[in-house]
Parts: C-alpha cells; structure tokens; sequence
C-alpha cells in the first residue's frame, strides 16, 4: 500500500487531490474498486473514468478537461507501468543450481544466479550475474548469458549462442535451431549445414514460442532494445537492428537487414535479402518484396506506400 503522494514521487509526477490518499492497488478502468488507481491514456477515456470506481486516476499533463484526483503526468502509460512493478514485484527466486538440473563441464555463473528444476546447462555454459533460468529449460553448449538475464521455462538456446544483459526469453522459444537451408538438385534436397550462431543484444524482449535460426555462416543479429513479441519467425542471417518493434506472427526471411527502431506489425512479412530502413514501419499483413528506404509507412500485398 502507497499513498497518491508516494506513488507520484515514485513515477516524477503532480499529485491532484490528496496526497496522503491511501491507494491500495492498481488496475485498469473497468476492473477498478474504491482505493485503487487506474489509468486515463486519453481524452477519449475521460467518460469511463467517470463511470469507473477508481479512486484516483494517472493522466497526461496536457488534458486540462479532467477534474479527477490523481496523478499528473507527462508519460501516463509508463507510470501505469512503474506502479503496476509496484504493487506486483516479481516474485523472488531460489538461488543456487536445484539438484535436479543437469549442469555440463566447465559451467561458471556470476553471484546472484538461479538454475531451476530439471534444466539442462551444457558444457562450457558461462552466466553473467542475477542470471535466472527456469524449469526445464534447455542451455546448449558454450553460451554466454549477461548479467540479470531471465530464460523462462522450456526455453531452448542452442549451442554456441551469445545473449547479453537484461535479455528476457519467454516461454517455448527456441533460439539457435537449424536454419532452413537447402540445395535441390534433380528435384532432391540436400541440406546446408548450419554451422554460424545467434547473438542477442543487450535489453532485448522476446515472447513466446518465437523462433530465431542460427545463421549458415556468420551470425543471425538480434539488436540492443528489441521487442519482439509472441509467435514470430526470424530466419538465418538475418540482422536486426536496435529498438526495432516485431508484433506476432511476423516473419523474416533469410539474410535481410532491418535497420533502427523498425516496427513490423502483425502478420507482416519480409522476403530475404532485402534491406528495410530505419524508422520504417509495415501494417499488418504488409508483405514487404524490396528495399525498402528509411522513414517509411507501407502496407498491402505487396507492400508499398501506405496512402496508396
């Protein structure tokens, strides 16, 4: 439990009413009960804010037309964020390597670190500190994982990938897997040997059941701040560059280049060997076939500027 004044001070904003309001948890507007606050993002919000029974309320500094107890502030979507970690800190783990976990040769963990039931850690495995792994999953050999990096459950990370700090994987993805590499030869297919790797960023999230090939040769880049969420494909030798956003069900194809904070939403697509620019951004289900240059907004099948 946190006063209003407390919960301002902790997300750098202006109280509205009473400071010393008692707020005793925090939810969103139609869920809310007296004691909590929730959030208004908008003006187009403000009437079911009226009709929420909220206490008090997280709203931008520029909406003048509400006269509401709560929060005042610049960002009111990440001070929703903070006060949610607030009232919901992770729960805390148990330190050490749990007895049923196998654990290769030559492992070496920072202090901090926690390897849970029945997951595997191959040889030559090295974690930074505060590295967290969870039940069952599967760490191949000679990874590197950074400092206060979290792998959820029945994650696998094959052999010889690099992941840095403050990496989350979430549950069911599999980093490293062979990429799709094949040679036809009188209609038969004779397989490429996939002998490059994957190296993951530093302050980058990735959902569910996402899968990222292991480059043929060289590395299949995942840049620093990346978000990538549940369900997405990236193939071999693909480079991704930092910040970018890509929503579920998206997918990339081999040796394509993503530059900076490129947004890809859902179901969109990226053929191989093209190069998409900084600052782009493809609709859903847009399907990009070329080069695509910095600053743009496509969609459509196939993709081209969206006011088309």
């Amino acid at each position: 439990m946190a006063t209003l004044g407390e919960l301002a001070e902790l997300v750098g904003g202006e109280v509205c009413g009473d400071q010393e309001m008692e707020i005793i948890g925090v939810a969103g507007l139609e869920d809310a009960k007296p004691g909590m606050i929730s959030l208004v993002a908008a003006a187009k919000m403000i009437s079911m804010a009226k009709e929420s029974q909220a206490s008090a309320y997280i709203f931008p500094d520029n909406l003048e037309e509400l006269d509401l107890p709560g929060i005042r502030v610049r960002v009111p979507r990440l001070a929703f964020a903070k006060i949610l970690r607030f009232y919901y800190p992770k729960p805390p783990v148990r330190l050490g390597v749990d007895p049923s976990a196998v654990v290769g040769e030559r492992f070496t963990c920072g202090p901090g670190c926690s390897v849970g039931p029945l997951a595997y850690i191959g040889k030559d495995v090295t974690f930074g500190e505060n590295v967290i792994i969870h039940p069952g999953a599967v760490i191949g050999d000679r990874v590197t994982i950074g400092d206060d990096s979290e792998i959820y459950a029945n994650v696998t990370i094959m052999d010889s990938t690099e992941i840095g700090e403050r990496v989350s994987i979430h549950s069911g993805t599999v980093i490293g897997a062979d990429g799709f590499g094949y040679v036809t030869v009188e209609g038969v297919h004779h397989k490429v040997p996939q002998v490059g790797k994957v190296v993951i960023e530093n302050d980058v999230e990735i959902g569910a059941n996402v899968t990222i090939d292991r480059a043929t040769t060289g590395v299949t880049l995942i840049g620093r701040g990346t978000k990538i969420d549940n369900i997405v494909q990236i193939a071999h030798n693909v480079e991704v560059g930092e910040d970018n956003i890509i929503v579920s069900m998206a997918g990339i194809a081999g040796s394509t280049r993503l530059g900076d904070r490129v947004t890809l939403a859902g179901q969109s697509g990226v053929i191989g060997h093209v190069t998409v620019g900084s600052n782009t951004v493809v609709a859903a289900r847009g399907m990009v076939i070329g080069n695509l240059p910095e600053n743009s907004f496509v969609s459509g099948q196939p993709a081209r500027t969206h006011s088309e």
